[in-house]
C-alpha cells in the first residue's frame, strides 16, 4: 500500500528496501554542532529490542525515483502518567539534500505515518526528541504549520557523554538477579515519564546476540535486597553512531578542543566520518537523593567499559533533575540536550502529562 502527495509517493519499507533505509541512514546526519549518523549495521529492520511494531516509511520522487528520504516509528511499552501504555516514538527523520525545505515532503511524509503505519499504538498522539541545538528542525516542525502535527514541547534532556574511566562499589549482577531487577525498574519507571516498561519479558527479549547480558547489570544492595541498579548496555553490534561533520567554527578549531579536552580528561571529538566506540549506561533506577549509589553505579559502568575498550559512555536524565546537576560536576564529561515533544494531529486527544513525573526515556532507543 502506497500513499502520493504530489511528486511524491510514500510506503512501509518492506525487506527489498533495506538497503535504501540503511544507505539513507549512513549518508543523512543530523544537524546542530555535530552533525551524527545513526547507521544500521548489518540490518537496518533487523533488531529491534523487543518493540510491539516497528515501522519505516520511504519517500521517493516519482518524476525520477530519486529517494528522498525516511522516517522511523517504534512502539513500545512505556510509562505514561505512571500508567502502562503502547507509545509510539517518531526517530530517525532524515530527508536528503535538495529536499530537506520542501513542506510538501515532510506533510506527505507525516501523513504517510499516519495512515500506513501499525497500530500498535493505543495512545493517539507519539513523542520525539530533537537536539537542542538544532535550530532548524525545532523551528520548521515546531511551527504548526497548515497539514502538519503539532509539536509540543513537554521539557528537556540531558544526554551526558563520558569518558570510560572510573570505579565504583557495585555489585555485578547474575540470571538469577533478573527477576528482582525487573521489579526495581517497573516500580522505579512508574514515577518517571515516557520510561521502558522493563517487565522479566522485555528484559529477556534485549538479551539477544550482541545484545543485552545479565552479567552487563551493576546493583546496589541493602540488607540482601537490590535497592539500585543500572547496566552497560553495547548495541553497537545493531546500531552505530558516526560523526558526519561539525558546525564550520567546531570544525576549525577541533584539534585545540581535542588538545585541551586531553589535558581535562575529557571526550575525544573524533574526525568526520569516525564511528564513536560508545555504549549506554541504562536501566537506571536510582531513588532521588540517592547520590552516593548513583556515582557507585556510574563509576562501575565507566571502569567496565574501559575493561572492555569502549571509550565513552552515554547517559541520559532529564535536565532540571539533580541527578543532572551532579553529573555536570564529574570530571570528563560533555552535555548535549535535546528537547522532548509530543507530537499529535488536532483531532487527537493530548492528556495533561503529569509535571511531577521526570522526563526518562530510554537513551539507546532515542
Amino acid at each position: 500500500m502506497k500513499y502520493n502527495a504530489g511528486d511524491f509517493e510514500y510506503w512501509v519499507a518492506r525487506r527489498a528496501d533495506e538497503p535504501v533505509v540503511r544507505d539513507i541512514l549512513a549518508r543523512v546526519s543530523t544537524g546542530g554542532q555535530i552533525q551524527l549518523a545513526f547507521q544500521r549495521e548489518p540490518d537496518a529492520l533487523g533488531e529491534d529490542f523487543g518493540a510491539l511494531s516497528h515501522d519505516f516509511i520511504l519517500a521517493r520522487n516519482r518524476r525520477n525515483d530519486e529517494y528522498v528520504g525516511v522516517c522511523e516509528r517504534v512502539v513500545r511499552e512505556c510509562h505514561v502518567n505512571g500508567e502502562r501504555r503502547r507509545l509510539a516514538y517518531l526517530a530517525g527523520l532524515r530527508v536528503v539534500p535538495g529536499f530537506r525545505h520542501r513542506l510538501l515532503v515532510l506533510r506527505g511524509g507525516f501523513e504517510a505515518l499516519r495512515r500506513l503505519s501499525g497500530d500498535a499504538a493505543d495512545l493517539g498522539w507519539s513523542m520525539t526528541s530533537i537536539m537542542s541545538d538544532n535550530a532548524v528542525a525545532r523551528r520548521v516542525l515546531g511551527a504548526n504549520l497548515r497539514g502538519m502535527p503539532r509539536y509540543e514541547s513537554v521539557g528537556e534532556f540531558s544526554s551526558f557523554v563520558l569518558t570510560a574511566h572510573g570505579a565504583g562499589e557495585a555489585e555485578r549482577a547474575t540470571d538469577a538477579d533478573l527477576p528482582e531487577l525487573s521489579a526495581l525498574l517497573l516500580a522505579h519507571g512508574a514515577r518517571r515519564q515516557f520510561s521502558p516498561v522493563w517487565t522479566l519479558h522485555a528484559l529477556r527479549a534485549a538479551m539477544i546476540p550482541g545484545g543485552l547480558k545479565s552479567t552487563d547489570f551493576f546493583v546496589v544492595r541493602r540488607d540482601g535486597a537490590i535497592r539500585a541498579c543500572a547496566s552497560l548496555w553495547d548495541v553497537s553490534a545493531h546500531r552505530q553512531l558516526v560523526v558526519a561533520g561539525y558546525a564550520p567554527w567546531l570544525r576549525r578549531s577541533r584539534t585545540a578542543v581535542n588538545l585541551a579536552g586531553r589535558l581535562l580528561g575529557l571526550p575525544k571529538l573524533p574526525p568526520p566520518g569516525g564511528r564513536l566506540r560508545n555504549a549506554y549506561l541504562s536501566h537506571l533506577a536510582v531513588e532521588d537523593g540517592a547520590a552516593d549509589d548513583l556515582m557507585a553505579l556510574v563509576g562501575a559502568v565507566r571502569a567496565e567499559a574501559r575493561r572492555r575498550g569502549i571509550e565513552l559512555v552515554f547517559m541520559g536524565h532529564a535536565s532540571d533533575h539533580g541527578f543532572a546537576a551532579l553529573l555536570r560536576r564529574q570530571p570528563r564529561q560533555r552535555e548535549f540536550k535535546s528537547q522532548v515533544y509530543t507530537v499529535r494531529w488536532p483531532d487527537d486527544e493530548m492528556p495533561q502529562l503529569d509535571p511531577r513525573l521526570s522526563l526518562a526515556p530510554e537513551l539507546a532507543f532515542l
